[in-house]
C-alpha cells in the first residue's frame, strides 16, 4: 500500500485515511500532445512546400511571416501548458469515508467536490476500445442519491481496481450502518 502522507486537504477527520490517488491515464497526455505535434508538422510542412508548389506566392513582407510563425508558436505552447493543467490538477481522491473530485476547468477554474461513501447506489466502469483494453484504461461512474448525482473518473488508469476499491469501502459502510441500525 503506498504511503500518502504528503497530500492534505481542509476538513480531513483524523480517523479518515487517504487510500488511493488518482490523475488521469499517461495514454490521455500522450493522445492529447499527438494531436498537438501532429498540427505543428501539418503547419511547418505547409510552410515549407508553399514555395515548391507556388513559385509566386512570396513572401513580401518578412515581419509579417516570422510574426505568423512567433504567434502560432506560442499559441501551440499555450494550448500544451492548459493541456498539461489539466491533466496535473484533475485529481480523485478516495479515503476511508469519501470521495474528493477535484477538476480544473481552465487557468483559473477549479471545480471540488466529494462524496460520502455511504451515499454510493452504484458503480460502473468503462473500458470502451482497442486502446484503452491494451493500456488498462477507462472510466469509472461513481451513482449516488445525493445532490451530485454521479462521479466521473474519466480516463483514468486500472479502472476494474479503483471501481473494486470503492466497492469493498461502499459494503464495508453499508455493513457498519447496518449493525448501527440494528443495534439501536
Amino acid at each position: 500500500m503506498k504511503n500518502f502522507s504528503k497530500y492534505h486537504f481542509k476538513d480531513i477527520n483524523p480517523k479518515e485515511k487517504i487510500l488511493r490517488v488518482v490523475h488521469r491515464s499517461w495514454f490521455y497526455l500522450f493522445q492529447q500532445f499527438f494531436l498537438v505535434i501532429l498540427i505543428v508538422t501539418v503547419f511547418f510542412t505547409g510552410l515549407g512546400l508553399i514555395p515548391v508548389f507556388s513559385p509566386q506566392f512570396i513572401w513580401k513582407d518578412q515581419v509579417l511571416m516570422l510574426f505568423l510563425e512567433n504567434f502560432f508558436v506560442v499559441s501551440v505552447w499555450l494550448y500544451c501548458f492548459l493541456i498539461w493543467i489539466d491533466y496535473y490538477f484533475d485529481i480523485w481522491i478516495v479515503t476511508s469515508e469519501r470521495i474528493i473530485n477535484v477538476e480544473q476547468k481552465g487557468l483559473f477554474t477549479r471545480k471540488a467536490s466529494e462524496l460520502r461513501i455511504a451515499k454510493i447506489q452504484d458503480v460502473t466502469t468503462e473500458v470502451s476500445g482497442f486502446l484503452p483494453t491494451i493500456f488498462n484504461y477507462g472510466d469509472v461512474k461513481v451513482q449516488t442519491a445525493g445532490e451530485e448525482n454521479e462521479f466521473l473518473f474519466r480516463t483514468v488508469p486500472d479502472p476494474y481496481e479503483i471501481k473494486g476499491l470503492i466497492m469493498k469501502l461502499q459494503k464495508q459502510s453499508e455493513d457498519h450502518h447496518g449493525k448501527n441500525k440494528i443495534i439501536k
